[in-house]
């Protein structure tokens, strides 16, 4: 008897123990479950937020309607190395659809090959109208050159306003070879000039040629200069990029790829402003 009364007890206390157990296993069980359930929620917002930044991320080209014709190599070098990085890209001209392309014969027999496979020729055909754009949807605008904005870029009032808005709303403005006619005439809300004080470039006096010293309102050089901008250049065909806060100007085709280059890494780490900072920035100008 005294030997069944210990199996029972040592029984029981087995049993004891199997229950500790089991409660101890089923209190780690929900303390990892609700702690994973908290890292897992604050994850997801973390990665939509990323997903959103990286849906903002778009860009505008805007090429000549004149039929002089905008530089097919400032509109290809550009297009391809964003389209790379992942921006989204939309092309605009002032009166929409498709223009006129010259220099077609300076590109490379590879880039020939990715023109035919790309979703370029599709979108130069069939650019938007610069009246339909909504420049709060662009975090960049960028104006490729060619003979042609020196005819239609520089008084187009719609043109100026959109590139207002979109620098003042914290994007960036960019610009290649004669796109920079684009820029001389955009006033701010503080009634400042865009190009006013800027470090700035572009085609230069000594590399105009006959034909457009005799056609050209204007050399971009000597305009800049008179209205207030910093201007610097480089020897003939020589790659020359200037960077001024949110303003990137290239100096001649040469110029197209690094100045690209430029624009995407400011645009990795644009920070926009926010649009009551601005305003309160600009009463502030006035005031002073």
């Amino acid at each position: 008897m005294k030997t069944i009364h210990l199996i029972n007890k040592h029984k029981q206390s087995k049993s004891k123990w199997r229950v500790f157990t089991m409660i101890c296993f089923s209190i780690l069980f929900f303390a990892f479950f609700s702690l994973s359930s908290s890292a897992n929620s604050n994850i997801a917002p973390n990665l939509q937020d990323e997903a959103q930044h990286e849906a903002k991320q778009k860009v505008l080209i805007v090429i000549s309607s004149d039929e002089h014709g905008y530089w097919l190599p400032e509109v290809l070098e550009p297009y391809q190395l964003l389209q790379q990085a992942n921006f989204e890209i939309d092309i605009a001209s002032p009166l929409g659809g498709k223009g006129k392309a010259s220099g077609s014969s300076r590109l490379s027999s590879e880039q020939e090959k990715w023109l035919e496979q790309s979703s370029l020729p599709k979108k130069l055909a069939n650019s938007l109208s610069i009246n339909n754009v909504n420049p709060h949807e662009y975090q960049a605008v960028y104006f490729a050159g060619g003979s042609g904005p020196m005819f239609d870029f520089i008084n187009n009032n719609t043109m100026q306003k959109l590139t207002a808005s979109i620098y003042q709303n914290g994007g960036i403005v960019s610009a290649d070879c004669h796109g920079i006619a684009a820029l001389l005439n955009v006033m701010l809300e503080n009634g400042n000039r865009l190009i006013a004080g800027k470090r700035i470039t572009a085609k230069a006096n000594h590399e105009e040629g006959r034909w457009a010293r005799n056609n050209y309102p204007f050399m971009l050089e000597d305009k800049i200069m008179e209205l207030g901008g910093n201007y610097s250049s480089k020897g003939k065909g020589k790659a020359h990029v200037v960077i001024d806060g949110r303003l990137i100007t290239g100096q001649n085709p040469a110029s197209a790829i690094p100045m690209t280059k430029q624009l995407i890494q400011k645009l990795l780490t644009l920070e926009p402003i926010n649009d009551d900072m601005f305003k309160a920035e600009n009463l502030s100008k006035k005031s002073n």
